[in-house]
């Protein structure tokens, strides 16, 4: 195989210092991994836990898009039954993903496992995975029109919905507090006196906080179609948020289901919402001449929804505004979230919207968690982060001091895992800078015209093989927190 994961591999990962710094922390890359299973007891709380959800794009062994989702899949399943990978809106993208299990490390294991598979399996096929956010250069994917898809296409018009196919994420999942949801009825429980919903609100409303600052260390979609159009593309096209007045975006025309949402008071607020949501969704199908009879069999209230942040049937809080990236990146995310919504909800750290949090934000004081007003995040952050990243000042020390948060709440040392966050704040340079560097230094040096398709397939190749190298290292990480290695 062309990118059989090897020490070779590794010593070409050295050539990064942060990855260098991770590789000599690192002992035994080459041995085989077994996932490790906690042993579950019914007199213990369940503990809060983390899953994750991962889009690709699928190319040909030239860097080009195609259209082989269903054909990669057929291969997967044959072959790999009960492994997460799903079909996604576009032909030319494949999902990969684990849902929360007991100990989130687990999860992350997991996934580490079913992404080797499908990278095998692409790799048999000749094709290749490419972890950006969007592709670099144009393309016309094709969408699928069937299921709850035709009705979407219909809903959106073929150019808005055909942005869904050509922008992938990162989900993170991390489960809901003890005791607030309903797992057979799917949605939330209707308790008033309960400190447990009161974290559910602290990690919700923290999690929007937190978005401009996650969404710049993830950036991976400087280009779309070919143009550069800021450091986010993929959030710029997908959430159709009337502040950012970027067109043709995929909730353009119904931007409440695209845009990061306000900040929630109470429980009972966010059951509301929730609600509220799924039954203005129905009356817009309906308006939009979709027969009653037609309309989604959803599992539950809550799958009507795709903002950055949202409630998932799961039983999750769903942070899905991130642009997909390479594994070690992956990883340091997780743990970013993990650290701090742990802390939430099993040390009960406080939640508070303070103006003070303009100019210290993430300030950790008396238990309490300081965020800025949601005006301050949505209407001025956001854009700063979509467009400027790290270059702009305010974006650079919102992301540095949410990094040094995750730090400060750490249960266990996490200075090998975020790495790669801290060499992205040391540089100034997230993916989306390195992806504009690289496009420079193969001769697109006027971002004023579109960037050659040979250019675009270079940048899209360089960035598939760093997945499939990056692979044991994440692996090897994620095994060292299982055993407990400092």
């Amino acid at each position: 195989m062309a990118n059989t994961i090897n020490k070779k591999n590794i010593k070409e990962l050295a050539r990064i210092p942060y990855q260098k710094k991770i590789i000599k922390a690192v002992k035994s890359v080459t041995k085989k991994t077994s996932i490790v299973k906690p042993e579950r007891s019914s007199s213990i709380q369940k503990r809060s836990t983390i899953g994750v959800e991962v889009e690709f794009f699928i190319l040909n062994k030239n860097g080009r898009i195609i259209n082989k989702a269903d054909q990669l899949l057929d291969r997967i399943k044959k072959n790999n039954k009960g492994l997460d990978v799903t079909k996604e809106v576009g032909k030319n993208m494949i999902e990969v993903g684990c849902y929360p299990d007991l100990e989130g490390i687990n999860s992350l294991l997991s996934l580490s496992e079913n992404l080797e598979t499908l990278l095998y399996a692409a790799e048999e096929m000749d094709y290749v995975l490419c972890p950006l956010g969007t592709y670099p250069g144009k393309n016309n994917p094709e969408t699928r029109n069937t299921d709850h898809y035709k009705i979407e296409n219909k809903l959106f018009g073929k150019n808005a919905y055909m942005q869904a196919s050509r922008a992938s994420g990162l989900h993170i999942h991390y489960a809901l507090p003890w005791g607030v949801y309903d797992f057979k009825k799917h949605k939330l429980k209707k308790r008033v006196n309960s400190k447990h919903k009161q974290c559910l609100v602290n990690s919700y409303n923290f999690l929007i906080a937190a978005d401009p600052a996650l969404s710049t260390f993830a950036q991976s979609s400087p280009f779309f179609q070919g143009s550069l159009v800021g450091k986010d593309a993929r959030a710029l096209i997908w959430r159709g948020d009337s502040d950012i007045c970027f067109s043709p975006s995929l909730y353009n025309q119904f931007p409440v289901y695209g845009e990061l949402p306000s900040y929630q008071h109470t429980g009972t607020d966010l059951i509301n919402f929730t609600e509220e949501m799924y039954r203005n969704w129905n009356n817009i199908l309906l308006d939009g001449g979709i027969k009653e009879s037609d309309l989604p069999k959803y599992k539950s209230i809550l799958e009507t929804n795709w903002t950055p942040l949202r409630l998932s049937y799961h039983g999750t809080l769903e942070q899905r505004g991130m642009d997909i990236n390479t594994p070690l990146v992956i990883l340091a995310l997780s743990r970013v979230i993990q650290n701090i919504l742990r802390a939430i909800q099993e040390d009960f750290v406080k939640v508070y919207v303070s103006d003070k949090a303009i100019d210290e934000p993430f300030k950790y004081e008396n238990n309490s968690i300081l965020i800025p007003p949601f005006t301050y995040v949505k209407n001025e952050l956001q854009r700063l982060a979509f467009l400027k990243g790290l270059d702009n000042d305010q974006v650079y020390r919102y992301a540095k001091r949410l990094l040094w948060l995750a730090r400060e709440l750490g249960v266990k040392k996490d200075e090998n895992i975020f790495d790669p966050l801290e060499a992205m704040l040391s540089e100034r340079k997230t993916t989306s800078d390195n992806i504009i560097a690289l496009a420079k230094k193969l001769g697109h040096k006027d971002m004023t015209h579109d960037m050659p398709a040979d250019i675009a397939a270079q940048i899209a190749l360089e960035y598939s093989s760093k997945l499939f190298k990056e692979m044991v290292l994440f692996r090897e990480l994620v095994k060292r927190q299982v055993s407990g290695v400092k």
